[in-house]
């Protein structure tokens, strides 16, 4: 997939500190950095990114987001 995960991007993610809805964890969100977010880096099935915009409202950290790419893609 080449879509990145941008789970929140869209829906009012705020930049800087942010607090992953799946886990609870403390990550930085870099959708406002001048670099691309980490998560531009991951690729996501359609089927697990539409499923993770129903689930969740905001970005989750590297750690949950990694998981569940990996877990979709095996």
């Amino acid at each position: 997939m080449t879509d990145a995960p941008q789970l929140a991007h869209g829906a009012g993610a705020t930049a800087d500190a942010s607090r992953c809805p799946r886990c609870g964890g403390d990550f930085h969100c870099g959708v406002k950095d001048e670099t691309p977010c980490w998560c531009a880096s991951l690729t996501l099935t359609p089927a697990l990114l539409a499923e993770l915009r129903r689930e969740y409202t905001s970005c989750l950290c590297p750690a949950c987001l990694g998981a569940l790419a990996a877990s979709a893609c095996g």
